[in-house]
């Protein structure tokens, strides 16, 4: 069992909703309460919690360190794993192109894959230059994708790859029958 499952069972098995708890904790730590949107993260495996966090959910819990730990299955030190049932993350541009997280937090740069169904399009992009200079490397798994880099119009196919300054104004787009799949990989990451 990972640490989030356990968490989570713990609170259920004490019959306190997410709410309930941050409301206990609160009464307990007040303003350095941990939010309840960081309780949600913790418990879905989205982050790991910090010290003080586990600290304040043990307290919460009613239960000690070792107790919570009990059962825990270790992680890896020397490899990151994100299954994917588990990713990270995902957004929608709109009904038929979203994009779902790959990368965990702790890399220094941002993976997704890209999925645009048929005449799917993502909105105009462009990573704000004043921020630092970004290079985007995009990967077609499957389909066709049409991608437009500032004045240019690039088609991929299954097995192509091109990367680019992502400073520039850019946008994806699937003019094919199928579904279109590709890796997207920026780095540095900026969101």
């Amino acid at each position: 069992m990972q640490l989030n499952e356990r968490i989570r069972q713990i609170r259920k098995e004490n019959r306190l909703s997410r709410r309930e708890l941050y409301q206990k904790l609160f009464n307990i730590f007040g303003k350095n309460t941990i939010q309840p949107n960081s309780i949600w993260r913790i418990e879905s495996g989205l982050t790991n919690p910090q010290a003080s966090s586990l600290h304040q959910l043990c307290v919460g819990l009613e239960v000690s360190l070792k107790d919570l730990l009990q059962n825990v299955t270790q992680e890896s030190k020397l490899v990151d794993i994100i299954k994917e049932k588990k990713r990270l993350d995902q957004f929608a541009y709109n009904d038929s192109a979203h994009a779902e997280i790959l990368s965990s937090p702790k890399m220094p740069f941002l993976a997704q894959e890209l999925i645009l169904l048929p005449s799917g399009k993502t909105n105009l992009e462009e990573d704000p230059i004043e921020v630092g200079k970004f290079q985007k490397w995009i990967y077609c798994l499957s389909g066709e994708l049409n991608c437009y880099i500032g004045t240019e119009k690039h088609t991929l196919k299954k097995g192509d790859c091109l990367s680019f300054d992502s400073n520039l104004p850019h946008y994806f787009e699937n003019n094919s029958i199928r579904k279109t799949r590709c890796i997207i990989v920026q780095n540095p990451k900026h969101i």
